[in-house]
């Protein structure tokens, strides 16, 4: 297998699409027919309702378009999957509170209901990323705390353990995948969170006993914040500080920790382990933490791949450089982030389709020269500009994320067969750690401004926007603060910048081509904006032309600014502080936004001319724009635009869009949207029958029309003289 042939696309991302006719849809040259299009169990019949002005003047065929956008099926099997959890009385939906402890019964209760149930094997998460990926955004839609609690125990705990061990523990990672153990991956400590090099808990090797000795020196080294420790976890992966008898330091090295007995769920003694109590979101995961008392472990549970000890003590490693050695054994932990983007667009997918069928069905003010009714708010400019820009980003991201996976997949399975690509690895890094800040902020903001498009109804829980914002908050921290991990992409931009043969690197070191358009610095920096039309100013492919220039202007202007601190004596941890500020992070950001744009439209542009690539190119075009109007103060600094006539294009382009999206927005919700027991939102439902479903689940809650216990606490001080005066 040729990685750097089959890297850009998974299967679903190189086929051809035709939509027209009969012959629809090609892959791998072998026609798809689109016959399935009126297959109800695939596409069932929407209903009646007040959206119905919407879908009736839709320029495309939803269905080809979901057809589109992911494989048919994926889409059968994501169908499946939601008909299984509407028809298990497990899953049934219920608005009333529930206290930590229940929530948490019943996430472990439908953990297990889904593992018993089996929808993916291991093998199809090994060759299937398409089905994985499908199996865990339709998990997420449901309920994100199943599917965080049972990835981190059978997926990312053994993936370690096979990544980063040996042979040794294959067998715990087979018992996690099959559910006899449940595990958790422990770094964070409670001090000490990005800086992993500052992690206090040590592992002393102990030659007599062929032992590790755990130790947690204090409160603050103590190991905090892991998934599915709080409770129940019976093992972990521990990184701490090693040291030989000899008192030599070797760096941080990985160790697979029994924490738990299986079968009790006792803690071993040794050990202190202790939750976290509730948070403000993904309360189905017990988050925990652990203290260690000279706990012992044998040898073999040191994870040995980047290192190991032999018999007699002494530390071996094939990567002598401490950093390097840490930096090849969190390599593979790439997959949390790029996991975590498509997390983060699941729920920005729910958010933007409850306020979008919300904004089609609430109606508001009329034109008071005309008789006519009253308008639905999506027809005003203002709450079209609040959310069709993120209703392009929801499907902008989709896509993107939908390539990442398969992407990472691809390099993941390179470990296994050998054949790994000089450089991937390191822009896969490089991506992730810009794509997770990019795509999570993306998300946390269009959730906000959802909220707020749905006015006073949004703000209810039942509405559900408030789950979406408290769910994704820990998607800007966990796996790297988001800031911090910004650092690192702007690090690897600047350390290929910087090799002798300066920009030319590019060519080489970005395999995924995410920065191999830096190669043509030279010829990138010279350009300048040339919109003579708005139609010119929306065209996709300027504005990445646009955004290589920002990136490459950004990169040249950080690099030289690095290069006058470093010259004034500065060191290289306050060089790399004093960069960052205006420089090393937007650096970053811009990068993660133009790989996000460049994936997105790789994709389109593989489209034959139809209606439904026509809606895409809209999208690539409000997308872009948007991102190009959010930097537009760096295109006037670095001289790429020169007067305000190119702004006035690209506001008038923006402007034409909104009511052409406005008219598609109903039908693209409707390709992307859960179905209404998983969107579980009487705002969003899709009928647009708000005030119905808003009704009845008002009716339905025992608590709306009940007197409550302590209504004597409003009535005891009015004594009987003053009632009687009422």
């Amino acid at each position: 297998m040729n990685f750097i042939r089959k890297h850009v696309f998974c299967k679903h991302f190189t086929k051809q699409v035709v939509l027209s006719g009969n012959q629809t849809m090609s892959t791998d040259n072998k026609a798809i027919s689109f016959d399935s299009i009126n297959d109800k169990s695939l596409f069932p019949d929407l209903p009646n309702g007040p959206l119905d002005r919407y879908r009736k003047n839709a320029k495309f065929d939803w269905r080809k378009l979901a057809l589109t956008l992911d494989d048919e099926r994926c889409l059968r099997f994501r169908n499946n999957v939601w008909k299984y959890l509407e028809d298990n009385h497990l899953f049934a939906r219920s608005h009333e509170e529930q206290t930590l402890d229940e929530y948490r019964e019943i996430t472990v209760r439908r953990i297990n209901q889904i593992v018993e149930k089996e929808f993916v094997s291991l093998a199809d998460f090994i060759l299937e990323p398409e089905i994985t990926f499908t199996f865990v955004s339709s998990l997420i839609a449901y309920d994100p705390s199943p599917t965080i609690k049972a990835s981190l125990s059978s997926k990312m705990f053994p993936g370690v353990l096979r990544t980063m061990g040996t042979e040794r523990l294959v067998k715990y990672a087979e018992a996690a995948e099959d559910g006899f153990i449940t595990g958790c991956f422990a770094l964070t400590e409670v001090s000490h969170g990005s800086n992993a090099l500052g992690m206090r808990t040590t592992a002393t090797y102990d030659v007599k006993n062929r032992q590790f000795i755990i130790n947690t020196p204090d409160f603050e080294a103590a190991k905090c914040w892991i998934g599915n420790l709080g409770k129940t976890a019976t093992h972990a992966i521990v990184y701490a500080q090693l040291y030989t008898p000899d008192g030599q330091h070797h760096g941080l090295n990985g160790f697979m920790v029994p924490i738990r007995d299986p079968k009790t769920l006792e803690p071993f003694a040794g050990i202190i382990v202790g939750d976290l109590g509730e948070k403000i979101g993904l309360n189905g995961v017990d988050n925990g933490f652990v203290l260690f008392n000279n706990y012992r472990i044998p040898k073999e549970f040191l994870l040995s791949r980047t290192g190991d000890i032999s018999d007699d003590g002494q530390y071996i490693s094939p990567i002598k450089n401490n950093k390097k050695r840490i930096g090849a054994s969190f390599g593979a932990l790439s997959g949390g982030r790029v996991n975590i983007c498509g997390i983060s667009n699941t729920y920005l997918i729910k958010a933007i389709s409850i306020a979008v069928r919300y904004s089609a069905s609430r109606t508001q003010f009329k034109d008071d020269d005309t008789d006519a009714d009253e308008l639905p708010i999506l027809e005003y400019q203002s709450q079209q500009y609040r959310l069709l820009p993120h209703l392009s980003t929801a499907i902008v991201q989709k896509v993107f994320t939908m390539w990442f996976a398969c992407t990472f997949n691809e390099f993941s399975k390179s470990f296994f067969t050998g054949e790994i690509v000089p450089y991937v690895g390191n822009e896969i890094h490089a991506l992730s750690t810009a794509s997770k800040p990019v795509c999570t902020w993306a998300v946390r903001d269009a959730i906000q401004d959802c909220r707020e498009a749905t006015g006073g109804h949004g703000y209810l829980k039942v509405a559900g926007l408030g789950d979406l914002r408290n769910d994704n908050d820990p998607n800007c921290t966990y796996e790297g603060e988001n800031n911090v991990l910004l650092q690192q992409a702007s690090n690897w931009l600047l350390s290929c910048r910087k090799q002798k043969n300066g920009y030319a690197s590019f060519a080489e070191t970005s395999p995924l081509k995410s920065a191999q358009f830096l190669s043509s610095f030279d010829k990138i920096i010279k350009q300048k904006c040339n919109w003579t039309t708005s139609q010119a100013a929306l065209n996709p492919e300027n504005i990445l032309t646009a955004l290589n220039w920002l990136v490459a202007w950004l990169l040249e202007n950080t690099y030289q600014y690095s290069l006058e601190l470093q010259k004034s004596g500065l060191s290289t941890f306050n060089v790399r502080n004093n960069i960052q500020v205006f420089n090393a992070q937007t650096l970053s950001i811009v990068y993660g936004q133009r790989a996000i744009l460049s994936v997105f439209w790789e994709f389109v542009s593989k489209l034959d001319n139809s209606p439904e690539r026509a809606v895409l190119e809209r999208i690539a075009s409000m997308y872009g724009a948007n991102l190009l109007l959010r930097h537009i103060g760096l295109f006037y600094e670095g001289g790429y635009i020169t007067s305000s006539h190119p702004v006035q294009l690209l506001k008038t382009g923006v402007i034409e869009l909104l009511p052409q999206l406005k008219d598609d927005a109903i039908p693209l919700v409707d390709v992307i949207a859960p179905n209404d027991f998983i969107l579980n939102s009487p705002l969003g439902m899709s009928d647009g029958e708000v005030y119905k479903h808003l009704q009845s689940i008002l009716w339905q809650t025992s608590s709306t029309f009940e007197r409550p216990k302590w209504w004597k606490l409003v009535t005891h001080w009015k004594n009987t003289e003053n009632r009687s005066k009422l």
